[in-house]
């Protein structure tokens, strides 16, 4: 049988289905619009299913966002990821993949605006930055190896540079669909391989 916070047992599938709708809902209405009984029906279950697997409506928005944010960057796909220009690419197909997708958009926004109010939101979000931060650097110093100056800039301070870019095009790209997000990802390559390029000649 299920725990009160529905983990386990056949009530996972019971679970997702109301973090998908509370998700899908926080992105359409805004977090505090959104009801435990409107979520029930955007899932097709009974309203008392809310309160079995979560302990509140806030509980359950919490973890609904987390985990979109959470598979918004999915662990295996950087993971697989062997180089930096890997990861520029998949930054400018997420970009411009989020940035067509209202509903990731919207759950995404409203997840950063709500963390500053909730602990444990926040700190969901800030784990997932910094397992990006950490896959990203490995392959900034795996790339770049024993080349790099010791007197410059660190794997983790390069990785943490790409990562705020590529937060700063979707951002653009949400504002401005006609953004060239391709373009800017491209400059941004030009920007890093100049350096490993003169490492690898030195």
């Amino acid at each position: 049988m299920d725990s009160p916070d529905g983990k386990g047992g056949d009530g996972s599938s019971t679970r997702r289905r109301l973090l998908v709708a509370a998700a899908g809902l926080i992105a359409e209405s805004g977090w505090g619009r959104v009801t435990t009984r409107a979520v029930a029906e955007r899932a097709g279950l009974p309203h008392g299913t809310v309160s079995y697997h979560f302990r509140g409506k806030q509980s359950m928005l919490v973890e609904a966002a987390a985990t979109a944010v959470e598979e918004m960057f999915p662990d295996s796909e950087l993971a697989a990821m062997q180089s930096v220009e890997h990861l520029l690419a998949w930054t400018s197909a997420a970009a411009s993949e989020v940035g067509a997708c209202s509903a990731q958009a919207g759950v995404l926004l409203e997840a950063m605006r709500e963390s500053s109010r909730d602990d444990r939101l926040r700190e969901r979000i800030v784990e997932v930055l910094r397992r990006l931060r950490h896959r990203v650097a490995d392959l900034v110093a795996a790339e770049h190896g024993q080349r790099a100056d010791p007197a410059g800039p660190s794997a983790s301070a390069i990785a943490t540079v790409i990562i705020a870019a590529g937060d700063g095009l979707w951002l653009h790209s949400l504002l401005d669909p006609d953004l060239d997000v391709s373009g800017a990802v491209a400059a941004m390559s030009g920007l890093i391989r100049p350096r490993a390029e003169e490492e690898a000649a030195s």
